[in-house]
């Protein structure tokens, strides 16, 4: 795929959390003074220097949730915005974000300022990170299982768990308490499947996230929000949204709601013809689930990075 097509359509996706590594986005920190701008406003907000904790870490720091989402939404929106100086005029018809990437998303839209962005995502990491401090949990990832499928399984088990993400028709990811976690990764082992860990610090899009929705609408009721302008698909609804109190009531809710993204990617693949997908993120994987849906590869995928590096 090459983007010498600046007419052609395209479909941005944002990553979430859940592979940090130690020097992610040191390429990005001072190669461009947009991007020395986003982080030291990264910085400054959070009150860290985000560059040194992800240049030296430790790695048991870098995980921790507050650290982690300010430097994945640093890194989505540096390679955005590296990508739209190179690609003027290319037209945007929608994007969207895997959980806190859709944050990143509606930054694409024009929805957020740089520093409503780092704002929020620090309050909501804050909130999260607290939260999953009183309600300790986790969450497993599953290959070649279907939403109906895990679904009967947990209704069966009587296990109080729930689905965090419907990512793909064959991948999802589930989250709950150790112990719940453990005795349902019993039953899968014995139906043949095999749940990986996530490094993630608590269940997020879990019941057990319940007591973070109201500190977090209330936040968000005091926030500065503008009319997204292209499409962008949240992570409750699967659907584009407008309103911004509409917006900002699902990102509350996005706490404890499933990430509907095998909805959204069938959205875009289904209401638009062969969009380009450019995906923003450390390393690629979003577009990778493409894969797993029916046709999905007819639409060209490039990463942001290869992208940028074709440019040149």
């Amino acid at each position: 795929m090459t983007l010498n097509n600046t007419q052609q359509p395209v479909i941005l996706l944002f990553s979430g959390q859940g592979n940090p590594e130690i020097g992610m986005g040191s390429d990005l920190w001072d190669s461009h003074a947009t991007t020395k701008r986003i982080w030291d406003c990264a910085s400054d907000i959070s009150g860290w220097d985000l560059r040194r904790l992800c240049l030296r870490g430790p790695m048991n720091k870098l995980i921790q949730t507050p650290v982690q989402q300010m430097a994945v939404t640093a890194i989505n929106v540096s390679l955005f915005s590296l990508w739209r100086e190179r690609f003027t005029g290319m037209p945007i018809i929608g994007s969207c974000g895997h959980s806190v990437g859709e944050y990143s998303a509606l930054y694409a839209a024009g929805a957020f300022s740089l520093e409503t962005l780092f704002r929020t995502i620090h309050f909501r990491a804050s909130n999260m990170d607290a939260v999953s401090n009183v309600h300790k949990g986790s969450m497993l990832a599953l290959k070649g299982i279907t939403h109906t499928r895990l679904a009967e399984t947990i209704a069966r088990s009587e296990i109080a768990l729930d689905i965090s993400c419907d990512n793909t028709p064959l991948q999802q990811v589930i989250g709950g308490t150790p112990s719940a976690l453990k005795d349902f990764t019993r039953i899968l082992l014995s139906d043949g499947y095999n749940p990986i860990k996530l490094g993630v610090s608590g269940a997020w899009h879990t019941r057990l996230m319940a007591e973070g929705v109201q500190p977090m609408r209330d936040f968000l009721a005091g926030q500065p929000i503008s009319t997204p302008e292209h499409e962008v698909l949240m992570n409750v609804t699967a659907r584009p949204e407008y309103a911004h109190e509409q917006i900002k009531e699902n990102l509350a809710l996005h706490l404890t709601h499933t990430v509907k993204w095998r909805d959204t990617l069938s959205y875009f693949l289904h209401h638009h013809r062969r969009p380009h997908v450019v995906e923003m993120s450390n390393k690629p994987y979003l577009g990778q689930m493409l894969n797993d849906f029916p046709g999905g590869t007819t639409s060209p995928v490039l990463h942001c990075r290869k992208a940028l590096e074709m440019s040149r």
